[in-house]
């Protein structure tokens, strides 16, 4: 359960009380700027169950994700002189301190994935430019004679 709150504390952090967030290209590359890594299907699934088992967020069909008014009060406590890489276990201090529960949610393959291959996409496209943009770096000459 330890990781599902750490989860959902992250997932917390990327979401908005006045959008929806889907779970898209960005929220896999929020997920990544914070955590380090890119969640699974799983994980995401099990981190908004947790949010919304615990009423701090719903989920609507498409599966865009809103902070309900507990949720958006919770996030505004963060102190703002931490750095955002630490709101997720500021966060996640706050979840172990409330009753969590988890609602029974399935995030579609379909939705996952497809925001997986955009953001893995889109990580290629940026590697490649990076490369491009510094191909004398790598360009070595060809040896004469």
């Amino acid at each position: 359960m330890d990781l599902d709150v750490d989860d959902a504390a992250t997932l917390m952090t990327l979401l908005d009380e006045k959008r929806p967030t889907s779970v898209d290209r960005s929220l896999l590359s929020g997920w990544d700027m914070l955590q380090t890594d890119v969640p699974s299907r799983e994980r995401i699934e099990s981190a908004a169950a947790v949010l919304v088992g615990t009423g701090l967020a719903s989920v609507d069909e498409d599966w865009g994700m809103l902070l309900t008014a507990e949720g958006a009060r919770v996030r505004r406590a963060v102190p703002g002189r931490i750095g955002v890489r630490q709101i997720p276990g500021f966060l996640g201090a706050q979840l172990r301190e409330r009753d969590v529960s988890r609602a029974d949610l399935v995030l579609p393959s379909s939705v996952y994935d497809a925001a997986f291959t955009a953001y893995m996409d889109a990580a290629r496209r940026r590697a490649e430019r990076a490369v491009r943009r510094h191909w004398w770096e790598t360009w070595k000459p060809r040896p004469r004679g």
